[in-house]
Protein backbone atom coordinates (compact mmCIF):
# COMPACT_ATOMS: atom_id res chain seq x y z
CA UNK A 1 0.00 0.00 0.00
CA UNK A 2 1.21 3.30 -1.06
CA UNK A 3 1.74 6.05 1.54
CA UNK A 4 -0.30 9.13 0.54
CA UNK A 5 1.43 12.44 2.18
CA UNK A 6 -0.48 15.79 2.37
CA UNK A 7 1.72 19.07 1.42
CA UNK A 8 -0.27 21.23 3.42
CA UNK A 9 -0.93 24.62 1.77
CA UNK A 10 -0.58 27.21 4.44
CA UNK A 11 -2.09 30.60 2.87
CA UNK A 12 -3.94 32.81 4.26
CA UNK A 13 -6.17 35.99 2.70
CA UNK A 14 -3.90 39.17 3.29
CA UNK A 15 -6.57 39.76 5.63
CA UNK A 16 -6.54 37.31 8.04
CA UNK A 17 -2.61 36.77 7.87
CA UNK A 18 -0.90 39.62 8.50
CA UNK A 19 2.95 38.76 7.12
CA UNK A 20 4.75 40.57 4.98
CA UNK A 21 5.02 39.89 0.88
CA UNK A 22 1.91 37.94 1.15
CA UNK A 23 0.72 37.09 -2.24
CA UNK A 24 -3.27 36.13 -3.17
CA UNK A 25 -3.77 32.39 -2.30
CA UNK A 26 -4.65 30.92 -5.10
CA UNK A 27 -0.94 31.60 -6.57
CA UNK A 28 0.26 30.01 -4.07
CA UNK A 29 -1.77 27.02 -4.35
CA UNK A 30 -1.05 27.29 -8.19
CA UNK A 31 2.72 27.03 -7.12
CA UNK A 32 2.53 24.04 -4.91
CA UNK A 33 0.37 22.21 -7.30
CA UNK A 34 3.27 22.75 -9.82
CA UNK A 35 5.85 21.91 -7.39
CA UNK A 36 3.93 18.35 -6.11
CA UNK A 37 2.01 17.51 -10.13
CA UNK A 38 5.10 14.77 -10.69
CA UNK A 39 4.83 13.50 -6.92
CA UNK A 40 3.00 10.00 -6.82
CA UNK A 41 2.77 10.41 -2.74
CA UNK A 42 2.17 14.29 -2.52
CA UNK A 43 -0.85 16.58 -2.45
CA UNK A 44 -1.87 20.03 -2.28
CA UNK A 45 -4.59 20.83 0.13
CA UNK A 46 -6.43 24.09 -0.33
CA UNK A 47 -8.63 24.43 2.53
CA UNK A 48 -7.02 26.63 5.08
CA UNK A 49 -6.19 29.03 1.90
CA UNK A 50 -10.11 28.80 0.98
CA UNK A 51 -11.28 29.98 4.77
CA UNK A 52 -11.82 33.87 5.37
CA UNK A 53 -10.12 33.62 8.74
CA UNK A 54 -6.81 32.94 10.34
CA UNK A 55 -6.64 29.20 10.84
CA UNK A 56 -4.77 28.05 13.48
CA UNK A 57 -2.25 24.76 12.65
CA UNK A 58 -3.86 22.80 15.57
CA UNK A 59 -7.72 23.88 13.43
CA UNK A 60 -6.20 22.12 10.32
CA UNK A 61 -4.08 19.20 11.34
CA UNK A 62 -7.39 18.44 13.31
CA UNK A 63 -9.38 18.83 10.10
CA UNK A 64 -7.02 17.01 8.04
CA UNK A 65 -7.31 14.02 10.38
CA UNK A 66 -11.12 14.02 10.40
CA UNK A 67 -10.94 14.88 6.41
CA UNK A 68 -9.44 11.61 5.58
CA UNK A 69 -10.53 9.30 8.62
CA UNK A 70 -14.80 10.43 7.99
CA UNK A 71 -13.89 10.35 3.96
CA UNK A 72 -12.89 6.70 4.17
CA UNK A 73 -9.65 7.37 2.58
CA UNK A 74 -7.53 6.05 5.05
CA UNK A 75 -7.99 3.77 7.97
CA UNK A 76 -7.94 5.72 11.62
CA UNK A 77 -5.35 3.12 12.73
CA UNK A 78 -3.26 3.77 9.73
CA UNK A 79 -3.20 7.47 9.62
CA UNK A 80 -0.66 9.87 11.24
CA UNK A 81 -1.23 13.19 11.00
CA UNK A 82 2.14 15.57 11.94
CA UNK A 83 3.47 18.75 11.46
CA UNK A 84 6.41 19.57 9.69
CA UNK A 85 8.55 22.35 10.08
CA UNK A 86 11.55 23.95 10.17
CA UNK A 87 13.89 24.77 13.34
CA UNK A 88 13.07 28.33 13.23
CA UNK A 89 9.10 27.45 14.07
CA UNK A 90 9.94 24.62 16.29
CA UNK A 91 12.02 27.48 18.40
CA UNK A 92 9.13 29.98 17.75
CA UNK A 93 6.83 27.24 20.08
CA UNK A 94 8.90 28.70 23.04
CA UNK A 95 8.05 32.40 22.41
CA UNK A 96 5.89 34.17 24.62
CA UNK A 97 2.65 35.13 22.47
CA UNK A 98 3.96 33.67 19.33
CA UNK A 99 1.61 30.11 20.25
CA UNK A 100 -1.24 29.34 22.19
CA UNK A 101 0.72 27.57 25.08
CA UNK A 102 -2.10 24.77 24.90
CA UNK A 103 -2.10 24.72 21.15
CA UNK A 104 1.21 23.73 20.46
CA UNK A 105 1.27 21.35 23.88
CA UNK A 106 -1.97 19.46 22.02
CA UNK A 107 0.18 19.32 18.65
CA UNK A 108 3.23 17.90 20.04
CA UNK A 109 1.31 15.64 22.30
CA UNK A 110 -1.72 14.58 20.28
CA UNK A 111 0.16 15.10 16.54
CA UNK A 112 3.98 14.78 16.82
CA UNK A 113 6.63 17.24 15.03
CA UNK A 114 8.87 16.62 11.79
CA UNK A 115 11.46 19.26 12.37
CA UNK A 116 13.71 20.03 9.30
CA UNK A 117 17.17 21.14 11.09
CA UNK A 118 18.00 25.19 9.50
CA UNK A 119 21.53 25.85 9.31
CA UNK A 120 22.98 27.48 12.88
CA UNK A 121 20.25 26.61 15.27
CA UNK A 122 20.93 23.62 17.81
CA UNK A 123 17.78 21.60 17.99
CA UNK A 124 18.44 19.97 20.92
CA UNK A 125 19.13 22.94 22.87
CA UNK A 126 15.81 24.30 21.52
CA UNK A 127 13.69 21.26 22.58
CA UNK A 128 15.92 21.20 26.37
CA UNK A 129 14.95 24.74 26.66
CA UNK A 130 11.84 24.66 26.59
CA UNK A 131 9.57 22.31 29.27
CA UNK A 132 6.53 21.30 26.96
CA UNK A 133 9.26 20.63 24.29
CA UNK A 134 10.96 18.26 26.56
CA UNK A 135 8.13 16.39 27.77
CA UNK A 136 7.19 15.46 24.37
CA UNK A 137 10.05 14.88 22.93
CA UNK A 138 9.39 11.87 21.96
CA UNK A 139 6.85 13.20 19.88
CA UNK A 140 9.50 15.47 17.62
CA UNK A 141 11.35 13.39 15.05
CA UNK A 142 14.85 15.59 13.70
CA UNK A 143 15.40 15.29 10.15
CA UNK A 144 19.38 16.16 9.89
CA UNK A 145 20.57 17.17 7.18
CA UNK A 146 23.79 15.44 5.14
CA UNK A 147 24.28 18.26 3.25
CA UNK A 148 23.57 21.44 4.67
CA UNK A 149 20.61 23.05 2.48
CA UNK A 150 19.49 26.83 3.18
CA UNK A 151 16.81 26.84 0.47
CA UNK A 152 13.35 28.07 1.96
CA UNK A 153 10.83 30.38 0.22
CA UNK A 154 12.34 33.18 2.17
CA UNK A 155 15.36 32.80 0.20
CA UNK A 156 13.83 32.29 -2.94
CA UNK A 157 11.80 35.52 -2.71
CA UNK A 158 14.58 37.46 -1.95
CA UNK A 159 16.49 36.15 -4.83
CA UNK A 160 13.94 37.12 -7.09
CA UNK A 161 13.25 40.57 -5.94
CA UNK A 162 16.62 41.26 -6.25
CA UNK A 163 16.79 39.95 -9.65
CA UNK A 164 18.98 37.15 -9.12
CA UNK A 165 18.48 33.41 -10.67
CA UNK A 166 16.75 31.19 -8.72
CA UNK A 167 17.66 27.89 -10.99
CA UNK A 168 17.69 24.72 -9.29
CA UNK A 169 16.05 26.16 -5.98
CA UNK A 170 12.57 25.47 -7.55
CA UNK A 171 11.03 23.68 -10.56
CA UNK A 172 10.93 25.26 -13.68
CA UNK A 173 7.58 25.26 -14.14
CA UNK A 174 7.27 27.22 -10.48
CA UNK A 175 10.12 29.80 -11.87
CA UNK A 176 7.81 29.93 -15.08
CA UNK A 177 4.73 31.03 -13.51
CA UNK A 178 6.13 33.08 -11.02
CA UNK A 179 8.11 35.59 -13.62
CA UNK A 180 4.33 35.14 -16.04
CA UNK A 181 2.56 36.95 -12.63
CA UNK A 182 5.30 38.93 -12.27
CA UNK A 183 5.61 37.56 -8.16
CA UNK A 184 7.94 38.82 -5.43
CA UNK A 185 9.62 41.37 -8.15
CA UNK A 186 11.16 44.10 -6.17
CA UNK A 187 9.38 43.21 -3.17
CA UNK A 188 6.62 44.67 -4.16
CA UNK A 189 3.31 42.91 -2.28
CA UNK A 190 1.21 41.42 -4.86
CA UNK A 191 -3.15 43.09 -4.08
CA UNK A 192 -5.61 40.93 -5.55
Amino acid sequence: MKKKMVRHVRTQSKYAYKKKGLIPAEHHIAMCQLACKSSEFIMVDSWEANQRSFQRSLTVLSRIRSFFSNNGLVSSAFLNVVLVCGSDLLESFAIAFQWCCTNFQTICRDYGVVCICREGQDIEKIISCDEILTEDKDNIEVVDEIIPNRISSTLVRDCISRNLSVKYLTSDEVIDYIKRNQLYANNAVQQE
